[in-house]
């Protein structure tokens, strides 16, 4: 019905000068979080033309996420966000997208879903993900747009890998990570402020259960907020409600919807602006002469971070510094390597692996992928794909390599 329109559905954003539809079009955003912040950046995008989207999250939707996650309703409880994600996006805001959606954690991800990624854009909410996902980006030099929220307060952070500073650069340890670290000498030890009171009750928890808390679990919430009560009346401090454990140790911050709107809007505008400015080759002589007077002119830029405050309306950004020592981008990083690639028979174990690299190397090796230790007797299959990349420490000489693993069924 709509095909004998003379204009497209996309007539608005075309009338912008230096706008390109169809290198947006031809581009691949990934998405790694699917929450507040992250599925109204895949709405955005959906809408803006996009060609293609690849959603990653492994959380299902709870109760909590329907006052600000939009995608979802109350029938998808407990199922999974991107898959969720992608059918409502495919059927209410662009059937014509290409879009892909995964459930694993991003550290068992195939290294080719990020390859084939023009950016990333991280919307994850822990400490650990964020850091797979900057050592990913240097290493395979992605651009990566960051975001985070916490309560009134949102901020973006892009890094340009080898161009500017990475998210490890300017905040070498996480908040939660900060805290933890001050606990442990508290664990067995006194108290000295209430939140230590927590912590032991965590620490308490896993004693008792052998297991982490299921934060959905309200039995599991109470426990954990009985311990800690109990710790802070012996210490003589205040007592704790359901919501400050919550808050404290399991990572639940506050949120808002209208602080998530603006952060993934900002996001999702500066993702365009660094697919247009690594594209700009792509673009017809007169945009890309028109596109270069405004960079040198400052007037087409994108901060390395930008705060969002929702008390003061202020947006605020600033330029941040690369350390020259940092582990991830600095001049030694590992991630700088060309990496070694080695033949393996899938079917063969683990093992197989660092006898090859010791017949190669005269050294003795372990290997870790993401943040996990390869076990020795796995079969290779079952812990790797073809074309992953791993990191192995000498047992030697402490240095490391970046491996990349080629499945060869030949070999071996």
């Amino acid at each position: 019905m709509n095909s004998h329109l003379p204009y497209s559905k996309f007539d608005r954003q075309e009338r912008l000068s230096i706008w390109d539809q169809s290198l947006i079009e031809k581009s691949c955003v990934l998405i790694i979080g699917i929450g507040g912040t992250g599925g109204e950046v895949a709405k955005n995008l959906s809408l803006l033309g996009v060609g293609k989207l690849i959603l990653v999250d492994m959380d299902t939707i709870e109760f909590s996420n329907l006052n600000r996650q939009l995608l979802f309703s109350k029938a998808d409880i407990g199922k999974n966000k991107a898959k969720i994600a992608k059918k409502v996006i495919k059927k209410r805001y662009n059937s014509t997208l290409k879009i892909e959606a995964y459930s694993d954690p991003i550290q068992s991800l195939p290294y080719r879903i990020f390859e084939e990624a023009d950016i990333i854009a991280g919307c994850v909410d822990n400490f650990l993900a964020r850091q797979f996902i900057n050592e990913i980006v240097i290493e395979l030099c992605l651009p990566l747009i960051d975001s985070a929220t916490d309560g009134y307060f949102g901020q973006v952070q892009s890094v340009n890998p080898r161009k500017n500073a990475c998210l490890a650069c300017d905040s070498p340890l996480p908040p939660e990570e900060t805290r933890l670290l001050s606990a442990p000498c508290t664990l067995v030890g006194t108290p000295r402020i209430k939140e230590h009171c927590a912590w032991k009750a965590l620490y308490e928890f896993h004693t008792m259960n052998d297991r982490e808390p299921d934060e959905n679990s309200p039995d599991d919430v109470q426990e954990i907020t009985n311990l800690a009560n109990k710790f802070a009346t012996d210490h003589q401090f205040p007592l704790f409600d359901t919501k400050e454990i919550i808050q404290l140790v399991l990572y639940h911050v506050p949120s808002l919807i209208t602080v998530n709107a603006v952060t993934s809007g900002i996001q999702s505008q500066e993702i365009i602006k660094t697919l247009f400015i690594n594209k700009m080759k792509l673009f017809k002589k007169k945009d890309q002469k028109e596109f270069k007077s405004l960079i040198r002119a400052q007037r087409f830029r994108i901060p390395d971070l930008t705060i969002y405050s929702a008390l003061t309306g202020n947006i605020s950004s600033f330029n941040l510094i690369n350390d020259p020592d940092c582990l991830v981008c600095g001049n030694s990083s590992i991630y700088h390597q060309t990496p070694v690639t080695i033949d393996v028979n899938p079917k063969l174990k683990c093992k197989t692996i660092f006898t090859i690299l010791k017949r190669r190397f005269k050294k003795n090796y372990i290997g870790f992928r993401g943040n996990f230790i390869i076990p020795a007797e796995a079969l290779i299959e079952s812990i790797l794909q073809d074309g992953d990349r791993i990191t192995v420490s000498s047992l030697d000489d402490d240095k490391e390599k970046r491996i990349r693993i080629r499945f060869n069924k030949k070999n071996g």
